[in-house]
């Protein structure tokens, strides 16, 4: 019984998707027109803080950005206090130049690939202001790699790192490495470090790039971005225009 409820829960899910998407398209989400009107729209807004692969986390005071297929595209809502827009950023961001303070997101750069992070880092360079801050976190590849080769147990048993496997069956080291790497359905498209990062962010027109810890930096409402729990597979990068 609990299973039968469990797929017909997934095919209701998947028709409003569909219903959304469907809807979306005919109210012209996708088109450049609908582009020029969220940029006329962040204008009025006065939107100056990016809050980018938001997920659940909606802050007061920034724009919680994220792409989600099966949600209504294209158009900023209000939910709750919060300002939210479900929107492909590997599409021209529809921010005018230099308009934008701060570019934060965590856990959310490595569901692109190299070339999608070149242009992610462009786009947010050509919408911040100078002084402008950007602050990414995500799963660090030296990280994982230095313990796998030394076969640390300790680091790949933490309950989080266990929790955050979405292989349940991935038990060894290397199981649980190579399950970081890919994700569930690979939805994972890069493992990055700080050198990585620092070169895509060189390519876009950064200079100022340092790595940093969770606690540290320049970006407001840090600890309701980045949560502690990461921080043991985490690198934290900041950049400033």
């Amino acid at each position: 019984m609990g299973n039968k409820k469990s797929v017909l829960q997934k095919r209701v899910i998947k028709i409003k998707g569909a219903l959304k998407f469907f809807y979306s398209a005919v109210c012209l989400r996708f088109t450049r027109l609908n582009q020029r009107w969220l940029l006329d729209r962040s204008q009025k807004l006065k939107i100056d803080r990016l809050h980018v692969g938001c997920g659940n986390i909606l802050l007061r005071g920034w724009l919680n950005i994220t792409f989600e297929p099966r949600e209504e595209y294209g158009i900023i809502r209000k939910k709750g206090e919060a300002l939210w827009l479900n929107y492909n950023l590997l599409k021209k961001w529809p921010f005018v130049d230099r308009s934008i303070q701060f570019v934060a997101g965590s856990h959310c750069i490595e569901h692109l690939d190299l070339n999608g992070g070149i242009f992610f880092f462009k786009e947010a360079y050509r919408v911040m202001r100078e002084g402008g801050v950007l602050r990414i976190s995500c799963p660090d590849l030296r990280t994982y790699a230095e313990n796998y080769i030394k076969n640390n147990r300790e680091f790949f048993d933490d309950p989080f790192i266990r929790e955050a496997c979405t292989f349940k069956n991935a038990l060894t080291p290397g199981e649980i490495f190579a399950a970081k790497a890919y994700d569930s359905g690979g939805a994972h498209k890069w493992f990055y470090d700080f050198d990585s990062l620092k070169h895509l962010m060189e390519l876009a027109g950064f200079r100022r790039i340092e790595r940093t810890t969770r606690r540290a930096g320049n970006i407001p409402d840090i600890d309701q971005i980045e949560f502690s729990a990461r921080e043991i597979e985490s690198v934290y990068v900041e950049a400033i225009k």
